[in-house]
Formats: structure tokens, C-alpha cells, sequence
């Protein structure tokens, strides 16, 4: 009986051991709680404050990207003048205290480095390669600074605008067109720029001819092709853009096409400028 009951006693232990170490480990290990919505927001990019400055009351904004206040890469320009701006330098962040930090996906490496180091929250946006990246990136942003549902309105809107894109063309037969970039560029597939062209019933010629991302192209071959629509974004920075050079060229100002000039930072910054660029896009083709 003693034999039998030994045995007993040991696993009753064992077991009372293997509990004791859960409820140890359950204590030990703190709960990860959710973490407070921020009431200081700082951020080191231009595209992500666009979005910030549609998001969040302005108060809560302690420091945006210098480029947002130049009116050549920014639209909110004239609004965030006396806004604390930064150069993307730790320094310039640190004293300011912010509870989070945002950053694009390729933003001053080396100043978020030493900002993590100091213990800051810094969160990194991937840059949006697609349409449905777009809306992503809003609800993404939003749930980390509490603006649900300004972003479901900012969403809704965008999808409006695009459906509105593609139902517009409907049974039209399809337009030729090439998506030109400076430096005599086109975009071809696997880009924000192609879907766009789809929604609007175009036929992109760089991807038919099986170019994908970014191409040049000599204004020989683009004037052989002979398309109909000519996609430019359009450009305050006039003296520096190689495409607009071209454009100049007489060549050009003969070929029989349609010249369709879209609001300009849709390849920087597209979370912020979709809407205006499908409402532009629809407005322009149906002329």
C-alpha cells in the first residue's frame, strides 16, 4: 500500500510544482496594456502630416516636416505657417516632448536610431504602392492617435471619388494614354498611377508594351506611339522639371493628343492627394 501511495503523492507534487510555475509565470509577466492616445504628436514627414492635419485637432501637433510649409511640395502650406516645424533631427524633437513620433519608411534613419535609444515611441508608415494601400495607411494612422472616425469619413470620401472614376467610363471604349513623370518618365505597371489609369477606362501604354514601375522613354517613341491622353501631375517647381522641357518641345505642341495636367504629389505623397487626383482625372477625361 505504501508503494502505491508513494508514487501518488510524488505526481500530486509534481503537478502542484507545474501549477505553482504558471501562476508565477502569469504574475511575472505584466499584461501588455493599450497604450493612452497621444495628446503630443510629432512627425517627420511631409505626406503623414497631411493626413495628421486632416486627423487630429492642430493643438495636439507639436512639431511637422519643414517641407510641409514650402508651398512647392506642400498644398497645407499657407495653413501651418507658425507651426514648430523640424528638419528631421533628434535634437529638434526631444525638447519638445511628444508621445509619439511618425516617420515615413525611409525618414532620418539615423535620428530615429537615437531617438529609440532615448526611449521615444516613434511609429513608421510604409510608404503606399497600391490603391488599397491608401486607405490602410489612414485607419492605420488613426487608430494610433484616436481619430477613427474622421479617418471613416476621409476613407469614405476617397472611395466615392474613385468609384465615381470608374463608373464614369463605363462601357466607353478605351482611351491610349502614357503617364509621364519628370525626366521623361513613364509609369508603367505595378503602380499606384497604372490602377488609377484602369479605373479611368485608359489603356496604359507603357505596360502594354511590358514596362513595369518607372521607364524612360525618348520623345521619339512616345510621339510613335501615338496616344491619346497624356497624364502629367502638375508642377509649382517649373525651372527644375525635365518633364516640362519636353513638353515645350514643338514636337509635342503638334501631336495630336490630349494633355491631362493632375495636382502634383501623387507619386510622394498619395494618402493625401488620391481624391483630388481621381476627382481631377474623371473631371479632365470627360471634356
Amino acid at each position: 500500500m505504501l508503494l502505491i501511495k508513494k508514487p501518488i503523492r510524488c505526481l500530486m507534487g509534481f503537478l502542484f510544482l507545474v501549477y505553482a510555475i504558471q501562476s508565477f509565470a502569469q504574475t511575472a509577466t505584466p499584461q501588455k496594456k493599450s497604450q493612452a492616445v497621444p495628446q503630443r504628436i510629432a512627425s517627420l514627414n511631409i505626406c503623414i502630416d497631411q493626413l495628421l492635419w486632416e486627423l487630429v485637432p492642430h493643438e495636439r501637433l507639436v512639431s511637422l516636416s519643414y517641407l510641409t510649409a514650402n508651398p512647392v511640395w506642400s498644398p497645407i502650406a499657407k495653413q501651418v505657417q507658425g507651426m514648430p516645424l523640424n528638419h528631421g533631427l533628434a535634437e529638434e524633437i526631444v525638447p519638445l516632448h511628444p508621445e509619439v513620433i511618425f516617420a515615413g519608411e525611409f525618414d532620418a534613419p539615423n535620428a530615429i536610431e537615437l531617438l529609440q535609444k532615448l526611449g521615444k515611441r516613434v511609429e513608421r508608415l510604409p510608404l503606399p504602392r497600391k490603391l488599397g494601400d491608401i486607405n490602410e495607411q489612414i485607419l492605420q494612422l488613426a487608430n494610433m492617435v484616436g481619430a477613427q472616425e474622421n479617418a471613416q469619413h476621409m476613407v469614405e470620401k476617397i472611395n466615392a471619388e474613385v468609384a465615381d472614376l470608374q463608373a464614369a467610363n463605363v462601357g466607353k471604349t478605351p482611351l491610349t494614354a502614357f503617364w509621364y513623370s519628370s525626366n521623361g518618365v513613364v509609369i508603367g505597371d505595378g503602380t499606384l498611377e497604372h490602377e488609377l489609369m484602369q479605373l479611368a477606362g485608359l489603356r496604359n501604354l507603357a505596360a502594354e508594351r511590358g514596362m513595369f514601375g518607372f521607364n524612360q522613354l525618348d520623345l521619339e517613341l512616345l510621339l510613335s506611339a501615338k496616344p491619346q491622353i497624356l497624364i502629367v501631375e502638375e508642377s509649382q517647381d517649373e525651372s527644375f522639371s525635365l518633364a516640362r522641357e519636353y513638353l515645350l518641345h514643338p514636337a509635342l505642341k503638334s501631336a495630336d493628343f490630349k494633355m491631362v495636367i493632375l495636382p502634383a504629389g501623387l507619386s510622394g505623397c498619395a494618402a493625401s492627394v488620391i481624391g483630388d487626383v481621381a476627382l481631377t482625372l474623371r473631371h479632365e477625361l470627360a471634356k
